[in-house]
């Protein structure tokens, strides 16, 4: 994401640090659950937080440069509509990966 958004809404008055603080600890509460199921399963997996201008198009890019075996991706499992308007990070790096992508739903 580009500093100075948050999400998909332009994050206005904040300083390009504010915004990368917010992303920063939005990503280490997304990511504390994922790391709670890993611990103890014998499992490895690498945490990055990137920054772009597309989320969508940072990951592929990332997948790709990085030779990675499997890309897990948590999807908020949007309808035709809703992704149609909103976009869908999930259906943009399946359309452009060519890294095997394990698509995770919450319940």
């Amino acid at each position: 994401m580009v500093p100075g958004f948050f999400g998909r809404a332009p994050a206005p008055g904040l300083k390009p640090e504010q915004a990368e603080a917010m992303q920063s600890a939005a990503f280490e509460n997304a990511m504390a659950p994922a790391r709670k199921l890993l611990e103890g399963t014998g499992l490895s997996a690498a945490e990055v937080c990137l920054f772009g201008n597309n989320a969508g198009d940072e990951i592929a890019a990332y997948a790709k440069k990085s030779k990675l075996d499997l890309l897990a991706l948590g999807s908020h499992g949007y309808g035709a509509l809703e992704s149609s308007v909103l976009g869908s990070v999930a259906t943009r790096v399946a359309a452009q990966c060519q890294v095997a992508l394990l698509l995770v739903r919450e319940k």
